[in-house]
């Protein structure tokens, strides 16, 4: 909107990144840089070169990515990308800031024992991504899933899925960010959110049930 550059080139870009080669971010050759695009505040002239304006954000997300949190990510056996891509559902799950660490070791708690993430982010992402649905209308994410949305055929549907989505589903911040790579030390695997946007965190499925019929009668988060 401020004419930086067009929607169109700047996706273009961020679709088919061109990296310098001493770039220290481990990203696949042809992935996307969805996810890497640190979320900060900005100024760029007009009519800027996309190009150079995407690797300002990269090199934004590489000064953030501090050796503490590359060893986090490390010690939780956790690739880049795949730590990246956990920061980007825990930064769209995460209502309460102090909730970040206690997200992130749910998913991390459901990833060790071999059971599906079922994030509803990633479904609401995939339902965008899938199936053209209009950005302007819908505000890009659904807000309210339904049963079938859960069935909706997709890599990054975690509710069909197993282990990661191929990549981020949004750009995370900092704070995102530390909470993967120091999660809190729980064993809860469910949590739903409450009115207040804060979640009632379950160990059990009989647990999480209860919390989903008290909160949130027409389902919840994992």
């Amino acid at each position: 909107r401020a004419g930086v550059t067009s929607r169109a080139d700047f996706l273009a870009a961020v679709a088919k990144p061109s990296l310098d080669p001493g770039s220290t971010l481990a990203i696949p050759p042809g992935h996307s840089l969805e996810g890497f695009l640190y979320p900060d505040t900005y100024r760029f002239d007009a009519n800027s070169d996309p190009t150079a304006v995407v690797k300002r954000l990269i090199a934004n997300f590489a000064a953030h990515l501090s050796p503490d949190v590359q060893d986090g990510f490390a010690a939780n056996q956790l690739d880049l990308n795949s730590a990246v891509t956990l920061a980007s559902i825990v930064e769209r799950e995460a209502v309460i800031p102090s909730e970040r660490p206690t997200i992130a070791s749910v998913y991390l708690n459901r990833l060790h024992r071999g059971m599906r993430l079922q994030a509803d982010p990633t479904v609401q992402y995939a339902l965008v991504t899938g199936d053209g649905l209009d950005v302007g209308a819908s505000g890009y994410w659904k807000r309210r899933l339904t049963s079938s949305d859960l069935l909706f055929t997709s890599p990054y549907n975690t509710y069909i899925a197993t282990g990661f989505p191929p990549g981020p589903i949004c750009n995370p911040g900092a704070a995102s960010l530390a909470a993967v790579a120091h999660p809190a030390t729980t064993d809860f695997l469910y949590f739903v959110a409450r009115p207040d946007g804060t979640h009632a965190f379950a160990r059990t499925l009989a647990e999480h049930e209860k919390n989903v019929a008290t909160f949130q009668q027409s389902g919840g988060t994992p």
